[in-house]
Order: C-alpha cells, then structure tokens, then sequence
C-alpha cells in the first residue's frame, strides 16, 4: 500500500446560504464516513485562514487567496494513483469549486508492522 495526501485548495463557503451549508457539512461528513470504512483514512483537518512564511530572513504573515491557498489535506492510505483519484471523484469540495492535488508521499510503509499496543500509531520494525 502506498499513502497519498489530498491538497484541497479554495472551496470557500462564505458565500453559501445557512442550508447550503448544512447540506454541504452533511456531504462532508458523508464521504468521509465512506474513507473511514474502507479503511482508507489516516488523518486530515481543514486549515485556519491564517499563514505565515518563514525563510531565511524570518516570518511573515501572508494574505491568503481563498481560490488558490491550500485550505486542508487528507491522508490516505491505497494501493495505486489511480484509486487515489478514483476516491476523489466524488469530493464535496467541487460542490464550491475547490480543487484537489494530489501527490504520493514519500513513505515508510514497507519497514512498519501494525503493532498491538493499540495506541493507534504503527511502530517500525526492529
């Protein structure tokens, strides 16, 4: 299995009545429900609408353009790119014309071995 993040970028709501947000929020929950029983999801969280940069030369806040700004991510879990974007398909974030990226990440799946302390977390094999 290989992982996978999604890069959701724009799909802003601030313009969407009280019912369309509901009903998105419902689509949300819905199609990650779905990754979650497929057992597909390892971690994702919207992101706040604040940035900062930091090069060499210190840190500086950054207006963040709402069409183009990264606005959160999903990890997931699966066997090839073309069942990453098979899951995507269907992503509420379309519904506000957001986009997804999606990239491979450079993983360290091949060295773990899911252990049994339950404490959700994978531990690399001696």
């Amino acid at each position: 299995m290989k992982e996978f993040i999604y890069l959701f970028r724009g799909g802003k709501t601030s313009d969407a009545s009280e019912q369309e947000l509901d009903a998105h929020e419902r689509a949300w929950d819905h199609w990650m429900d779905r990754l979650e029983d497929q057992g597909v999801l390892i971690d994702g969280l919207p992101m706040k609408n604040e940035m900062v940069v930091v090069d060499k030369e210190g840190a500086t806040p950054q207006p963040i353009d709402d069409d183009k700004s990264i606005s959160g991510y999903l990890i997931l879990e699966t066997s090839n790119m073309d069942s990453a974007i098979a899951m995507a398909e269907d992503c509420p974030i379309f519904e506000f014309n957001g986009t997804i990226e999606i990239r491979e990440l450079e993983s360290h799946l091949d060295n773990l071995h899911d252990d049994a302390d339950d404490d959700g977390l994978r531990d690399i094999e001696p």
